[in-house]
């Protein structure tokens, strides 16, 4: 299970797996020191509305996110490693990271985007994303049309939803990464305020399991990027769902 660097209809697979993963790690510095792992919660089944912020009409302002995250103390959303497979210039989407016919499980993400203070809605920032993809590959984004990345603007409310598949765990005699996305939270201006990853609370390779976060070089023992997926109806397909609330150490 080697993550593998796909070009679009390449005849042949593009390796970039552990040997590209550990220059990377070899080439940047330690994240601080990590926290428990994540335990799984289970939660109720629920219908996704695969509607883009912003289309609902007058939605109410706290129809979004109203989660255990909300109920903690007001802190800044935890950084995580970039990882060796980001490209700058994604595009932006309305909705969908994962095309329709894309395999795997459907997967809607929802949340908002607050300033320092908990309080205040980013409006109009982005939250850009990228993955691999249901097998543990990623895509090289300019052969392959930005597949499995992309941008979503919050909207008056910081609000987002995203719509993509469950990714895939990859790994090797080394150890296994968690299945994870990565997310980088950007200004209108286009400048990054937050490089972090997001997990699934239950994964048994979170925290000391990872390798990378043993390392020091990821952090996937933060609880509070551990995702708790309930079972919904997503675009249509039996898929999951997921709530993400993300708060800026500035603005």
């Amino acid at each position: 299970m080697v993550p593998r660097m796909k070009p679009l209809l390449a005849p042949r697979v593009v390796d970039a797996g552990r040997r590209d993963f550990l220059a990377w790690m070899l080439a940047v510095p330690a994240l601080a020191g990590c926290s428990v792992a994540a335990s799984e919660d289970a939660e109720p089944v629920a219908a996704a509305d695969t509607t883009a912020p912003g289309e609902d009409g007058e939605a109410e302002a706290d129809e979004v996110g109203q989660t255990e995250q909300d109920a903690t103390a007001c802190l800044p959303t935890t950084r995580d490693a970039e990882g060796p497979y980001f490209e700058a210039g994604s595009p932006k989407r309305v909705l969908r990271i994962a095309e329709l016919g894309e395999p795997g499980v459907r997967l809607l993400i929802e949340g908002r985007l607050r300033g320092p203070d908990c309080v205040t809605p980013l409006r109009g920032y982005s939250i850009d994303i990228w993955q691999a993809d249901a097998a543990g590959n990623y895509y090289q984004g300019a052969t392959s049309a930005y597949r499995l990345r992309g941008k979503v603007v919050s909207d008056s409310f910081g609000r987002y939803r995203i719509e993509t598949v469950l990714p895939g765990r990859y790994g090797d005699a080394g150890g296994i990464r968690p299945a994870h996305l990565h997310a980088k939270i950007l200004t209108p201006q286009g400048n990054t305020l937050l490089t972090t990853q997001l997990y699934f609370a239950g994964d048994p390779y979170l925290g000391q399991a990872d390798y990378c976060t043993r390392s020091r070089y990821c952090n996937s023992a933060d609880p509070k990027r551990a995702l708790n997926l309930t079972s919904a109806v997503v675009s249509g397909k039996a898929g999951k769902r997921a709530v993400f609330n993300a708060i800026t150490a500035r603005t």
